[in-house]
């Protein structure tokens, strides 16, 4: 049996397989911009800099907003958003605190040596 279309072009399979693609797409591109987090993380513990920083929350969302062409409209651009923002600076908190666990660790270490 044949797959419906619409007006003959592509199928129900075929659009599914493309949404697929970018699924695969927007993963890459989220674990990509996680990774530039967590090097703003190092920076930000080098620097004594806090994680959260809300101005530039308030850039980053003012920037997709200007760039948003729908069909998605901004209320869903914010949550995605917000979402997108919350995880990765759960996760550059993280690093973190790793990093200051380690600082920490190699600071205790040369005492006790010196």
């Amino acid at each position: 049996m044949d797959q419906p279309t619409i007006n003959g072009a592509k199928t129900l399979d075929d659009w599914r397989r493309q949404i697929d693609a970018l699924d695969a797409e927007l993963l890459r591109l989220l674990n990509q911009r996680a990774g530039i987090a967590c090097k703003i993380a190092s920076i930000k513990v080098a620097s004594g800099l806090p994680a959260f920083d809300g101005t530039r929350e308030k850039q980053v969302l003012a920037h997709v907003l200007e760039k948003n062409t729908g069909p998605l409209d901004h209320q869903s651009i914010v949550a995605i958003f917000h979402s997108v923002i919350r995880e990765t600076r759960r996760l550059g908190t993280q690093r973190m605190q790793e990093q200051r666990v380690e600082a920490a660790q190699r600071v205790q270490r040369s005492t006790n040596r010196g």
